[in-house]
């Protein structure tokens, strides 16, 4: 294949706080390194401005379609722009197609097609993670990531992931135990098994996460997961060698609520206090373990109760990570009734922010730690995020010093 002739190329991420993207970002980095085109800092000169978008929830999304524009406004009559990643896949109407170029998810492919590489990207890695792409108070970047899977075998109601990524893809075991070791030859003593959902693993190969964690064991090198699918957590567990369960530093499994209820509009067969059982078994034997979780907060219907009750899974992970709900295009949550008003939402931060255990509010990254999934240079960052990101008309003032 004849490659073409050296191009500018400007390439940045709308999110650093996501492992998959700041993969993903760095493996097309790598790509047009590899090539021989020039990676500029930059977008004054590019042939190209390339951005990588998350589409996660209607915050992410919004942060990335303002700077897509931004771009296109100032740059489209000079460089060819191409939008990828996340929200191409899940939105794409949102950009005109006159003047993007869209590749999804799993269509890196399309790269080839444009660039006419020596070298494609398929046979690329992203695992030696660029901290430009991420946030180095985030990623764990003395770790190898190794992307074992994309897309999932669950069926969240609203999950706008799937929408991008689809049913699951694994890499061979062969072809990931070979990556592995020459991380190893190159100096990494930990990896990260990199997935949409890491339990997912396997399913169309006939094997599971469990079967590669115990390969995975016999070499010298810290195991971390992220993210394992509460229900693939609790199938995977018992198959688990304990040498396995020694290499593990850390995991992250999200269990999104506690509420029974609110698990089942989820479409997320689980109890939360099965989950709390297994996290305090693997403690009891191995407590350097480190598990951290999320929260969906204000999911439609969800009382006060239920979200306080949420508040208990710092009892059992290290880290709770707190995300409100914002209805996403396409998905089946988004027609639930019993949305929560803004005001509401609003001040179920609070409660966040007020918890005693918030890092922020305590200056101590002493475990456990309650978080919010979002960037915080001040407190009202997050307020000013979420009224311009949910679509009620009920907000009409907050007081934010009032108490819960």
């Amino acid at each position: 294949m004849r490659q073409n002739k050296q191009k500018k190329i400007f390439l940045r991420t709308t999110f650093d706080l996501c492992d998959n993207n700041g993969y993903t970002t760095t493996q097309i980095n790598n790509f047009f390194i590899q090539n021989g085109h020039e990676v500029i800092r930059e977008p004054d000169g590019a042939d190209y401005i390339v951005i990588s978008t998350c589409g996660f929830d209607q915050d992410r999304e919004q942060r990335a379609y303002d700077l897509v524009s931004g771009y296109i406004q100032h740059y489209s009559d000079v460089a060819k722009v191409i939008v990828c990643g996340c929200l191409a896949s899940i939105n794409p109407e949102l950009f005109d197609s006159s003047k993007v170029t869209l590749i999804g998810s799993r269509e890196l492919y399309k790269f080839n097609a444009i660039f006419q590489p020596r070298i494609n990207i398929e046979h690329i890695s992203g695992g030696a993670i660029n901290g430009r792409f991420i946030n180095s108070g985030y990623g764990f970047l003395d770790a190898y990531y190794l992307q074992i899977c994309q897309g999932c075998v669950n069926h969240c109601s609203y999950c706008a992931i799937k929408k991008a990524k689809g049913d699951v893809k694994s890499k061979p075991p062969e072809q990931l135990i070979a990556e592995l070791e020459r991380a190893i030859q190159s100096g990494y003593r930990r990896v990260m098994l990199l997935g949409d959902d890491c339990g997912s693993y396997g399913a169309d190969l006939g094997t599971n996460l469990a079967e590669l964690l115990n390969i995975i064991k016999d070499y010298e090198i810290g195991i971390n997961i992220n993210y394992i699918h509460p229900r693939q957590f609790q199938s995977a567990y018992p198959l688990l060698h304990p040498r396995t369960l020694e290499r593990i530093e850390f995991i992250n499994v999200p269990i999104q609520s506690t509420s029974r209820r609110i698990l089942d509009l989820m479409n997320r067969p689980y109890h939360a206090n099965d989950i709390f059982e297994i996290i305090r078994e693997i403690k009891s034997t191995y407590p350097n373990i480190f598990f951290e979780t999320h929260i969906i907060y204000g999911f439609p219907s969800e009382a006060r109760a239920e979200f306080q009750d949420a508040f208990r899974a710092a009892e059992y992970f290290d880290s709770v990570i707190f995300f409100y709900y914002t209805d996403r295009k396409g998905v089946s949550a988004s027609r639930l009734a019993g949305k929560i008003p803004t005001a509401e939402i609003l001040q179920r931060t609070k409660m966040i922010l007020d918890h005693p255990r918030f890092r922020i509010q305590r200056g101590n990254d002493q475990p456990p730690v309650v978080l919010l999934g979002y960037e915080l240079e001040t407190t009202d960052d997050i307020f000013i995020s979420i009224e311009n990101s949910l679509p009620h008309s009920d907000f009409v003032s907050f007081d934010r010093r009032s108490s819960s």
